[in-house]
C-alpha cells in the first residue's frame, strides 16, 4: 500500500507538540491547535490558500493539507425559520405602522401653521370619540380647511365614523384651536358635529 506524501505530512505534523504557526497578513501568527486552525478555516476567517508551519516542516504547507475544508452546508431549515421571523415582525408594522405614525402627527405638533392645526384638531376628535368605541377615518389635509387666525386656528375637520355595529357616517367637524406660543403647543377649544 502507498502512502501519500499529503498523508506523512499529516502524520508528522499531529504527532509534533500541537504548536503551528500561520502566515496571515504577511507574517507569522501563532501558535494555533488543530481544532483553532479547523475553526479559522472552516467559518471563512482564513483562506484556503493560507500557510502553516510546525516544527519538523521544512517549509510553509498549505493549511488544507493540515486540516479540511467542509463545505458549507445550506441550512434551509434556518433560512426558513428567519424568513418567517421577519415576516411574523413585517405584518405588525403594516398593520400599526400606519396607526402609530398618525398618533404621534397627531399629538407631537409644535408650530403655529395650518398643518399642525389639522394634526392636534385630528387627535381632540379622536380623543373625545374613543371614549364612545368607534372608529375614525380622517379625510387627508387638501380636503379639510383651516381658517388661521390670531393664535387660532378653526379646522373643518371630515371623516367617516364607524360605530361599534358597522353602520358608516359621513361627519364633519369644526374644530376651534388655540395656540399658545410661550408652550408651542396648540390646544383644543370645542368642537361641534354636524353629519354630511
Amino acid at each position: 500500500m502507498k502512502i501519500s506524501p499529503l498523508a506523512t505530512v499529516r502524520s508528522a505534523v499531529r504527532s509534533s507538540a500541537e504548536a503551528y504557526y500561520l502566515h496571515l497578513a504577511g507574517a507569522q501568527q501563532g501558535p494555533y491547535t488543530i481544532p483553532q486552525i479547523d475553526h479559522l478555516l472552516n467559518s471563512g476567517l482564513i483562506g484556503e490558500e493560507t500557510l502553516y508551519w510546525c516544527e519538523g516542516l521544512d517549509q510553509w504547507q498549505p493549511v488544507t493539507s493540515l486540516v479540511a475544508l467542509r463545505k458549507q452546508r445550506t441550512n434551509w431549515a434556518k433560512r426558513a425559520l428567519m424568513a418567517g421571523v421577519l415576516v411574523a415582525l413585517l405584518v405588525p408594522v403594516l398593520i400599526f405602522g400606519p396607526i402609530l405614525i398618525d398618533g404621534w402627527q397627531e399629538a407631537n405638533q409644535h408650530d403655529f401653521t395650518s398643518h399642525a392645526a389639522y394634526w392636534r384638531a385630528r387627535d381632540v376628535v379622536r380623543a373625545e370619540l374613543h371614549a364612545h368605541a368607534q372608529l375614525i377615518q380622517f379625510a387627508g389635509s387638501a380636503e379639510c380647511p383651516v381658517v388661521m387666525g390670531a393664535n387660532s386656528a378653526e379646522v373643518a375637520l371630515r371623516g367617516v365614523v364607524t360605530d361599534a355595529a358597522g353602520h358608516a357616517t359621513p361627519t364633519e367637524w369644526r374644530v376651534a384651536m388655540v395656540f399658545d406660543p410661550e408652550a408651542e403647543e396648540w390646544s383644543g377649544g370645542s368642537f361641534a358635529p354636524a353629519t354630511r
